[in-house]
């Protein structure tokens, strides 16, 4: 099962203690729309349109790797073929935020309905591990048309932490920022794409409940340039700040 080798992947990387949280309604209860709440319009996971009222065209897709850009001819694909606009989702999570890993492990159980206390358990596992000192962000695309978030998905399979240099940080509201420290490219889970920071700068949280905002900035391409801003009071769960 594919998204379980990622867990296993992910608790091999970012070993450590358990934390033990409670909350007013258990993960296993929420509906897959308090799922998608805070996946996509929460404290800790934010979206971001682009390409609303504009013709999307897919026909060429540039690769960015290395110091050059190369256009790819995609086949049977033009603009026509492609019809009218087609916004392109993009949905920025905290993975280091437990009720963002709360909200995952709930998608995938309920895609998987007959699954049994196994997966329950495994995903639980994932769910209580401390990330030490290490803040991960997990990117993803979605659109209405497979063919154009494929395409954003595939340039993002293609990128590493020496091309993101200075295009992807995190900046609190008095500009100081934590510049990208590690990059995994997206594999075949739900998640997407994560870019690795260090929680600490100069030797202090760089969040704590008195930051006012953060803001999660991509300055890859003109295509793909924007800002999330995350309200850091928000951030509050079970009584600890989750990031």
């Amino acid at each position: 099962m594919k998204i379980l080798i990622f867990f296993a992947f992910i608790l091999a990387v970012f070993a450590g203690t358990v934390i033990s949280q409670n909350t007013s309604t258990p993960w296993t209860e929420w509906s897959k729309k308090d799922a998608e709440k805070i996946l996509n319009d929460s404290a800790w996971g934010q979206s971001e349109s682009v390409g609303v009222g504009e013709p999307v065209n897919t026909a060429v897709i540039t690769k960015t790797q290395g110091g050059g850009s190369e256009n790819i001819q995609r086949n049977g694909e033009n603009a026509e073929t492609m019809g009218g606009p087609k916004p392109v989702y993009y949905r920025a999570r905290f993975l280091t935020a437990k009720p963002v890993r709360e909200a995952f492990a709930r998608m995938v159980t309920l895609s998987k309905p007959d699954a049994g206390k196994d997966l329950t358990d495994q995903l639980q596992e994932f769910i209580d591990r401390d990330f030490g000192n290490y803040l991960v962000v997990a990117l993803s695309v979605e659109s209405s048309d497979p063919r154009i978030a494929g395409g954003v998905m595939n340039m993002l399979s293609r990128l590493n932490k020496d091309t993101l240099k200075d295009k992807v940080y995190l900046e609190r509201k008095d500009g100081k920022r934590l510049m990208l420290m590690d990059y995994r490219s997206p594999i075949a889970d739900i998640m997407g794409a994560k870019f690795i920071f260090e929680r600490s700068l100069d030797g202090q949280p760089f969040l704590t409940a008195d930051s006012d905002s953060v803001r999660f900035v991509v300055e890859i391409s003109e295509k793909m340039k924007f800002n999330m801003r995350f309200r850091v009071a928000a951030m509050m769960y079970a009584g600890k700040l989750e990031y």
